[in-house]
């Protein structure tokens, strides 16, 4: 693909400033910033994967997808500016992504190898902080909007949690309707990314789609997980993070 054909594909983006601004959504120059963040930090990684997939031991892999963890803590802490929140996310990201990793190497679904594990370990941390992301915003909505109907239940003898129930359950299902809809669809609607790659890359199309399921399924599992972490860890300073 040449550069300037590429260059060509930000007109998306200044179509999506255009329909964002005529719409009054507010987000325009978040949209503007993490489209041109997107740009610089998937061009720099270009250049560091020639490294990092030279790394040979499993320390050095796991040390990356680490790292990936404490910047999406950082990411998810950019939205509600708590330093709870970067606390809090990092620890769901992590004991997320050691749950998924740790059972697919042990029954050697995923190979030791840098090529597999960080790509692997990249799409669990992503796939866990939108989850996180989606569940902590609707659960802040929700706290925020009935706090008066907690503060009362608490009043009454309940405890925080048991006064916070419901929202606890609709949180962890807005955080699935994603991984949901990504599953009806697979197979029928599209083709998932990875199979893609695996099959664009001279691999046997039932392998392809096989290790397709596999990351399917650990999606879902990380990002319920992520979830219910991050709701179990933080539910107690919601409402001083509404305040």
């Amino acid at each position: 693909m040449e550069s300037p054909n590429f260059l060509l594909s930000y007109l998306l983006i200044l179509v999506s400033l255009l329909i964002a601004y005529k719409e009054s959504l507010g987000n325009e120059r978040e949209i503007f910033l993490s489209s041109i963040r997107t740009a610089v930090q998937l061009v720099l990684l270009g250049y560091l994967l020639k490294y990092i997939l030279r790394l040979e031991t499993l320390p050095q892999m796991l040390g990356v997808v680490l790292g990936m963890a404490f910047i999406s803590s950082f990411i998810a802490y950019e939205r509600v500016r708590h330093t709870s929140v970067l606390f809090t996310s990092f620890v769901s990201i992590t004991i997320t992504t050691v749950l998924v990793i740790g059972p697919l190497l042990s029954f050697k679904i995923l190979q030791p190898l840098s090529y597999q594990l960080i790509p692997f370990g990249g799409l669990i941390v992503g796939n866990t902080l939108n989850s996180i992301t989606l569940a902590f915003d609707r659960f802040l909505g929700e706290v925020k909007a009935r706090r008066e109907e907690i503060e009362a239940k608490v009043a009454l003898g309940a405890t925080l949690r048991q006064a916070m129930e419901e929202i606890f359950r609709d949180s962890l299902r807005t955080s699935l309707i994603p991984k949901i809809n990504f599953m009806k669809a697979a197979g029928l609607v599209h083709i998932p990314g990875v199979a893609v790659g695996m099959l664009m890359a001279g691999a046997d199309p039932i392998h392809a789609i096989l290790f397709q399921i596999v990351i399917l399924y650990a999606l879902v599992f990380a990002g319920l997980l992520g979830s219910v972490i991050m709701l179990y860890t933080s539910y107690k300073r919601a409402l001083h993070i509404i305040s």
